[in-house]
């Protein structure tokens, strides 16, 4: 009877003592698992970019485009404003997809990170304006410049000149004088790229915005 009796203790013996091992075992593994799937679910993520033209002539004054994607849910806001400041129109549609992740990998393509507020040269009767803000793995950063005439851009740009000074000679030679062209093509692209912007039933709202500014 006794010898019966250590036979069922034995065995919940090593039992506990497997279960032991194996939590010490598999334990860290599945709390950093948790911690791991914590950390994504509360981490945020948002790309917004924003695209402003505004106009000194014709019966439409300002316009601005907002994208938006915020943890996977994306929209494009639309504020038009006529001549006289007195009509405004807006919108804001959801958008289905990637096609604001899809515009944002383009803009950044197109150098939105790179470029820099530009003067106003060639037809200066439109002023563009362009921002982006991105937040990812709790980071954050964002840029902003404006500009007019992207085709002046692409095409003249015009010139820039290096002076080099010299303390043990104080007057620059002028026949050395260096210069660079300031003709930079991307300002045209990231213009294409935002007024190209489709996505199904946003041309047609789009236009029907226009018409009542138009119309005011």
């Amino acid at each position: 009877m006794r010898r019966v009796a250590i036979v069922p203790f034995g065995i919940a013996l090593v039992a506990a003592i497997g279960a032991l091992f194996a939590w010490r075992i598999y334990f860290p593994i599945e709390s950093q698992r948790y911690d791991a799937t914590k950390r994504v679910l509360q981490t945020r993520s948002e790309i917004r970019l924003v695209y402003t033209v505004t106009r000194e002539k014709g019966p439409i004054g300002r316009e601005q485009l907002t994208f938006r994607n915020v943890d996977g849910k994306a929209s494009v806001a639309y504020e038009g404003t006529n001549r006289a400041g007195t009509t405004i129109a807006r919108f804001n549609a959801p958008v289905a997809g990637f096609d604001i992740a899809a515009l944002f990998g383009q803009v950044v393509q197109d150098g939105i990170w790179e470029l820099e507020s530009k003067p106003p040269r060639g037809d200066t009767t439109t002023a563009y304006a362009v921002s982006v803000y991105q937040l990812t793995d709790n980071q954050s950063g964002s840029h902003a410049f404006s500009f007019t005439d992207p085709h002046y851009w692409e095409t003249t740009g015009g010139r820039q000149y290096i002076l080099h000074l010299d303390k043990n000679k104080p007057v620059p030679d002028l026949v050395k004088l260096q210069s660079k062209s300031m003709v930079e093509p991307r300002y045209k692209k990231l213009v294409a790229d935002f007024e190209s912007f489709n996505v199904p039933g946003f041309r047609a709202t789009l236009a029907a915005a226009r018409a009542k500014l138009r119309s005011a």
